[in-house]
């Protein structure tokens, strides 16, 4: 039976599941540097800006990439709380 194009796209992204913690644990710590910087730094000046720009990509980055680890996860059960052995 073939597979749809929808369960494709999941089987292939989830082979890239290890990368994908990498990446979010990478730009999550990327966004914890740029706050620290927001808060060390003048509020005046053009370097807040390009912070705030910097935060708003790195968050619109962080949700589907936390989407899609969580989603490989629960399709191989590995966020599965239940104990088997109960």
């Amino acid at each position: 039976m073939s597979m749809s194009p929808k369960e494709r796209f999941w089987d292939v992204l989830c082979e890239y599941r290890s990368l994908l913690h990498l990446l979010l644990l990478f730009a999550t710590v990327l966004l914890v540097l740029t706050m620290m910087a927001m808060a060390m730094g003048d509020q005046q000046t053009d370097a807040y800006v390009i912070s705030i720009v910097t935060m708003t990509i790195l968050a619109s980055t962080i949700v589907p990439i936390g989407y899609c680890v969580w989603r490989c996860g629960t399709m191989t059960n590995e966020f599965d709380t239940d104990d088997p052995s109960d």
